[in-house]
């Protein structure tokens, strides 16, 4: 996997996964020829804080595939990291959900992994995805700042 580009996992053992920042918003632009070939592309987030829900955003300039599962370990394509399914959607073009800091119990799982895996597209195509965790009182403010 490319590590200087923030891929981790084990190609021999699994796949690559693209590791996110929380409260970025990343965009992959697959639009040349030389990504004519990719069909797939995997995320993977770890929230950083224990008391705040992890929300999580998706869109795409065509459908797509769409599987997210989580794990306790952070050990990327290996069977040690046994990953539990949260959401399996297919030909969908956006998706948004908010994964829940108590039901997940970030304060214990400290180590907790979310892996997005986006299948099953064509090519050309934009992909953005963002996770993030925040107050709501800070939506407020940001919404006031905004549009007003």
């Amino acid at each position: 996997c490319d590590s200087e580009n923030r891929y981790l996992g084990n190609p021999l053992r699994g796949t690559c996964y693209y590791n996110l920042l929380i409260d970025y918003q990343f965009t992959f632009s697959l639009l040349q020829e030389d990504d004519r070939h990719y069909t797939s592309i995997n995320f993977m987030a770890t929230p950083e804080q224990a008391n705040k829900n992890l929300d999580m955003s998706i869109n795409a300039s065509n459908n797509f595939n769409l599987n997210i599962t989580w794990s306790l370990s952070s050990t990327a394509g290996t069977i040690s990291g046994e990953e539990m399914p949260i959401i399996a959607r297919t030909n969908i073009k956006e998706h948004r959900d908010s994964f829940s800091c108590e039901k997940f119990n970030f304060r214990l799982h400290h180590n907790i992994t979310f892996y997005v895996y986006v299948t099953n597209f064509s090519w050309p195509i934009k992909i953005q995805i963002a996770f993030s965790q925040h107050n709501s009182i800070m939506d407020l403010v940001q919404f006031f700042v905004t549009f007003f």
